[in-house]
Parts: C-alpha cells; sequence; structure tokens
C-alpha cells in the first residue's frame, strides 16, 4: 500500500504551487471590422477579403508570426492548431475566408473569420492573466493601426454574439480539479461559478465535456465591463477555486487515502497495458497520473511531464510524431503503444 501520510508531509510544499492546479490562462478579444459583414452572415469573397486585410496587418506589425489560410491545410495540420489551443473546431470548418496567425512560440495567435473578423489571444502559464492579456491587448493595440474596428461610444466594440458587445474580453484559466471530483464537490462549485456569472467549460471549448477533469473558466459578462476589473475579478475567483482543490487533496491524502492511491493504481495499470486507447480514455488516466505527480507519488514524473504526454497523445499530434495519416481505429491502437512506451518505468511510491 502506498504510504501516503508519509508521502505527503515530504511533498507539502509543492502542494501550495497553483501551476499544479491552474494549467494554463487565456485572455481573448473579440473585433470586427467597419462595414464588413460578421463573418456568418459573409459570402466567401467577403470573408477572403477580410482574411487578406487582417492577414496583411499582422505581417505589417508581427513579420515572424507564421500566417495559414484554412483551405491551405490539411486535417492532421487543423487537428494540430485545435490542439495547441490557436484555433478552434469552429474555425477550421471555415473553408473560405478561414485563416490563423500566431507567434511562433504560440504565446499569441489571431484567429480570422471564426465568430468574428478577429479572436485575439494571449496565453500564459498558471494564472498569469496580466501577462495573457497584455500580449493580447499589445498586439490589438498594434492592428488598430491599421484596421478600422466597429465600435461605438455607447456599446463599445460591436461583435456578432450579444453577450462579448462592449470590451469583446473573454479571460479564462484551465484547471484540472480532479481531487474535488474524487471527493464529489465538484458539482457543488461549478454551479457556484454559474451562479456568479462565470462559464465552465470543458477543454475543448464551448458545448464540451471536462474531460479528465479540466475545466475552463471564464467570464460570461462583457458590456459596462473594466477589462482590467474582468480580468482581475476573473483571477480572484479562479484563485479561490484553487484553494479548494488544494485544501480538496489536503483531504483526500490525509482521511480518503484508499480512494486516491486506488485511482492512481488503476490508471497506472491501465495504461501500462492496454491495447486500445481513445483520446477520452487517455485523459482520464493521464488525469490521474498529474494528480499523482503533483503529489509526489509517482516516481520519475513531473507534472510538466503529463501536460506534454496530454498533447502529445492527441489525434493531429500523435500522426505528426509518427509521419503518418491514422484511421481512428489505428490512433486508438498507436495512441496505447506510445503510452505504453512512456510509462513502462513507472511506479507508485511506497
Amino acid at each position: 500500500m502506498l504510504n501516503l501520510e508519509s508521502s505527503y508531509s515530504l511533498r507539502r510544499a509543492r502542494l501550495v504551487s497553483a501551476d499544479d492546479i491552474a494549467m494554463t490562462c487565456r485572455v481573448r478579444l473579440a473585433r470586427n471590422l467597419e462595414r464588413e459583414r460578421f463573418p456568418d452572415w459573409a459570402t466567401g469573397k467577403d470573408r477572403e477579403r477580410v482574411l487578406e486585410t487582417v492577414c496583411g496587418a499582422v505581417m505589417r506589425e508581427a513579420g515572424e508570426f507564421r500566417v495559414s489560410a484554412v483551405a491551405a491545410l490539411d486535417e492532421q495540420a487543423r487537428d494540430v492548431l485545435c490542439e495547441m489551443h490557436l484555433a478552434s473546431q469552429d474555425l477550421m470548418a471555415r473553408e473560405v475566408g478561414g485563416g490563423v496567425a500566431y507567434a511562433p512560440d504560440g504565446s499569441v495567435c489571431v484567429m480570422v473569420n471564426e465568430e468574428d473578423h478577429l479572436r485575439i489571444q494571449g496565453f500564459a502559464k498558471g494564472l498569469e492573466l496580466e501577462a495573457a492579456w497584455r500580449a493580447a491587448d499589445a498586439l490589438d493595440t498594434a492592428l488598430e493601426r491599421h484596421l478600422p474596428y466597429a465600435w461605438t461610444p455607447r456599446y463599445g466594440y460591436l461583435t456578432a454574439c450579444p453577450s462579448n458587445v462592449g470590451t469583446g474580453l473573454r479571460a479564462g484559466a484551465m484547471l484540472h480539479l480532479l481531487g474535488l471530483r474524487l471527493l464529489g464537490e465538484i458539482e457543488a462549485v461549478v454551479r457556484g461559478l454559474e451562479r456568479m456569472r462565470l462559464l465552465v467549460r470543458g477543454v475543448a471549448g464551448e458545448g464540451s465535456e471536462a474531460a479528465g477533469q479540466i475545466y475552463q473558466v471564464s467570464n460570461m459578462d462583457t458590456l459596462g465591463r473594466d477589462e482590467a476589473e474582468t480580468v482581475g475579478r476573473v483571477k480572484r475567483i479562479c484563485t479561490e477555486v484553487v484553494r479548494q482543490e488544494y485544501q480538496a487533496r489536503v483531504r483526500l491524502v490525509r482521511e480518503s487515502p484508499l480512494v486516491l492511491a486506488d485511482c492512481l493504481a488503476r490508471s497506472l495499470s491501465v495504461l501500462q497495458s492496454a491495447r486500445l486507447m481513445s483520446t477520452a480514455e487517455a485523459l482520464e488516466f493521464l488525469s490521474a497520473l498529474r494528480l499523482g505527480a503533483a503529489l509526489g507519488l509517482v516516481t520519475r514524473l513531473k507534472v510538466a511531464d503529463v501536460d506534454r504526454l496530454i498533447l502529445l497523445m492527441q489525434p493531429g499530434h500523435l500522426q505528426k510524431s509518427l509521419g503518418l495519416a491514422l484511421t481512428p481505429e489505428e490512433r486508438d491502437e498507436m495512441r496505447a503503444v506510445f503510452l505504453r512506451r512512456r510509462v513502462a518505468s513507472l511506479r507508485l511510491k511506497g
């Protein structure tokens, strides 16, 4: 049996790190061009014109950015961009006039002709929402020198969806909340967030399930809100959720060690022996390993290692690493092989 109480005592300082729970954060700015139809109402020719205009502005201000039209990307390349959160599935379905421009390090990007003409996104680690906001805001300011944004003194920035009118700003963080799930408390936390008018979604964004107990938490309101206030409010609330998850992990170790030990043992056993593994299944089992790594209960494994596996086992990255185009069934087989090799030497402490 795992010596959980001893391991917890030795590793307690590591639990204080918010990065073990808050994986990444993002600030997104929705913008549109004057006298241009919103993408869903525009013709293909309209969208192509907007794409050319926006990409031209991006290249003038950030020549090192990589710019791709959706039509020029194969399915694998589209999957990779979505898995890196540089593009959405909706954008990748925009065959005519869709595009994405992003910094080589993935810290900031522009989606062109998704729901709005521009969706500028800044990313940062953990709960560094101010850094994500600065990255998005700097690019927004630079592009505004070349692009006539649709804006009014009364309403602010005009957007395709009324819920984004105003600042057009959505700030959010991706949180790993497996401890709260194992204690049966996650539903109450989600309801509380929704009462505070925060959106709670799965790892793939709108309409997705929280596979692996990874949740995206972001603001709902933009009209009449100050940008700094919004970013600060989301950070304060997410910090409180992180605190609750931390306390849940402490209680798991102290009060329910068998629940934790069983979750880790089952997950590692399946990862080391399965011959077929879907993306959703892999995320569930890797989520447990991530918790074990954060608690210091898995040998030679860091949280960053698990985050890397979560990315590399997804369809686009898996096929890219193999240099192959695989059917879904073949992907499940190769994903199992990939994960077996990566976790073969891991052991639970105790």
